[in-house]
């Protein structure tokens, strides 16, 4: 005679549905994903770009302009007080009204060249930056990131800016 306690346990077809659950679910997980950290990038280089626009804001709170915006690695040099050689010619060397660095990031995010340093965005792009003559916002500064695709389309496609 065989006893309810012998009886106990899961059918084949039992364990079957669970694990069919257990793949859709992964797969439902899989899917989602990169949607998931390309969201998260997105957001992250939104930050960035306002905590770009508040470090120009102070800058040109204390200098009367926004710094030289001939290259990226201008800008975050200006911003960052990065310099490979003091310069005593350079007019931010002793400057008094110096109240920098007026950004500072984490150190992984930046890109060091030999007498530069460049803020890179999530997809490890250059931000790019139009002061002297902004398009978008004409009494403000222009910041984008050249987004997932990483090409740079003057904020254009799916580039992350300042301006939309």
């Amino acid at each position: 005679m065989i006893t309810t306690r012998a009886l106990r346990g899961f059918t084949l077809l039992e364990l079957l549905i669970v694990i069919a659950i257990i793949g859709i679910l992964a797969g439902m997980g899989i899917t989602v994903y990169p949607m998931v950290i390309t969201h998260a990038k997105k957001q992250q280089a939104r930050t960035t770009i306002k905590n770009l626009e508040l470090a120009l804001a102070a800058y040109k709170s204390d200098f009367g302009i926004y710094p030289n915006d001939e290259t990226p690695e201008r800008v975050m040099n200006d911003l960052t007080g990065f310099c490979a050689e003091p310069n005593a010619k350079d007019p931010k060397y002793n400057d008094p009204e110096w109240n920098g660095p007026y950004y500072q990031g984490d150190a992984k995010n930046f890109e060091f060249g030999m007498r530069n340093k460049a803020l890179l965005d999530p997809w490890m792009n250059k931000y790019q930056f139009s002061l002297s003559e902004p398009v978008h916002n004409p009494f403000s500064i222009d910041i984008w990131s050249a987004g997932p695709n990483k090409k740079d389309e003057k904020g254009g496609g799916d580039d992350i800016t300042n301006w939309r």
